[in-house]
């Protein structure tokens, strides 16, 4: 067995209706106001009314920034973290997607450095935070409510930046499946194809371990299982709540034994385009999965049986290890049609100067390492053609 080594040190609550405790929860850490950070969409779903209505239930004051864009910038991290210093709020509460709890781990990191938010791209962040951070998400997607790092968009270089540091772990975690029921099918459809890459990188990555295989295993069957339903009726809340708990063990997952290829990929195309970062690895997965394949066969037909995919295989025989890996790549691909993710990224038009700088990017990009297959820029190169259109 590989060693590993393992720290969530979030108080995690996956519950439907838990969004009510939130203010009970931040009194007993002595919290007595917050900031409330999300994006307008989030707001006009009528998320954040719950979250306001638990806090005026305890008695906490708050405000509420909803400047986060869809690729969080620099600036959105700068407007929110004015707001906290101006008004002393004891607590930042992260509501929406990856966007606005990686939005507010930016914050918390820089209350704790008190720097140029550029020097934090180059050291960890180490410290006590000074403010509660709590994180609600209201998409299954990034489990960016059990991870230690924060992705932040550099407008002017168009690049996608990543903060990291132990104390970026949310202090508490509120995933209330009934936050996503109002989602949009392509959002529900984007954000659980983001989890199931998280789950399927994180388990077929160089550093993976038996704990982040655990996690990744399940949240792959959990997602195979539920989102098709979640898709087709919003308001199952039952697929919703196995859908945030898969998105959750997925982030647990990779925060321990990282990403691959198709991160790698997806964060230039966020930073050059503005594509959102569901849909850029939605899209690629099924690529760049397909690329792998033949590097992490046994482990792929492992988790083919695990999803019913084949009723067994022969472990001492090569062509029935390589079929069953085979049908999870397959049946990435049929996931992803079934729920309406196109084949290729749409309405981005790429320059030649533009396609080489981007797969420049990705070749210096931090997940590449970890790939389970080495990815030369001529592989870069040939993925990124099957999704864009390049003039």
């Amino acid at each position: 067995m590989i060693p590993f080594r393992f720290h969530v040190p979030t108080r995690l609550v996956v519950e439907a209706g838990c969004i009510g405790s939130l203010g009970t929860m931040l009194s007993k850490y002595g919290v007595t106001s917050a900031l409330i950070v999300t994006d307008s969409g989030v707001v006009k779903a009528g998320c954040v009314i719950k979250v306001v209505a638990s806090l005026d239930d305890s008695g906490i004051r708050h405000e509420v920034y909803d400047g986060v864009e869809q690729n969080p910038t620099e600036e959105n991290v700068e407007e929110a973290y004015a707001m906290v210093s101006q008004n002393g709020f004891g607590a930042v509460v992260a509501v929406g997607g990856g966007s606005a709890i990686d939005t507010a781990k930016a914050v918390v990191a820089l209350m704790i450095e008190k720097c140029d938010i550029r020097e934090l791209y180059t050291r960890e962040v180490v410290g006590k935070a000074p403010i509660t951070l709590v994180a609600v998400p209201t998409t299954a997607g990034t489990g960016s409510e059990v991870t230690r790092s924060a992705v932040i968009t550099n407008k002017k270089a168009r690049v996608k930046e990543t903060i990291r540091g132990d104390c970026l772990y949310p202090k508490i975690a509120l995933v209330d499946p009934e936050l996503t029921v109002s989602l949009p099918k392509s959002i529900t459809a984007s954000t659980g194809m983001d989890a199931l890459t998280h789950a399927i990188e994180a388990y077929t990555t160089r550093n993976a371990h038996a704990l982040s295989d655990a996690l990744a295993i399940e949240a792959a069957r959990l997602i195979f299982g539920n989102l098709r339903k979640a898709v087709k009726d919003g308001s199952d809340i039952e697929a919703r709540s196995n859908m945030c708990a898969a998105s959750t063990m997925a982030g647990m997952a990779f925060s321990i034994s990282g990403l691959g290829m198709v991160h790698a990929m997806a964060e230039p195309l966020g930073g050059k385009f503005n594509v959102p970062h569901g849909v850029a690895n939605s899209v690629l997965l099924p690529y760049c999965l397909s690329y792998n394949c033949d590097a992490v066969s046994v482990k792929l037909a492992f988790l083919s049986k695990v999803l019913g995919l084949c009723s067994g295989y022969d472990e001492e025989d090569s062509e029935s290890i390589e079929a069953a890996a085979v049908a999870v790549v397959e049946a990435v691909r049929k996931l992803s049609a079934d729920v309406g993710i196109p084949h290729r990224i749409q309405k981005v038009k790429v320059t030649k100067k533009e396609f080489t700088d981007l797969v420049g990017d990705a070749l210096k990009n931090s997940c590449l390492p970890a790939n389970p297959k080495k990815a030369s820029r001529e592989d870069l190169k040939r993925t990124y053609a099957l999704i864009l259109d390049v003039e």
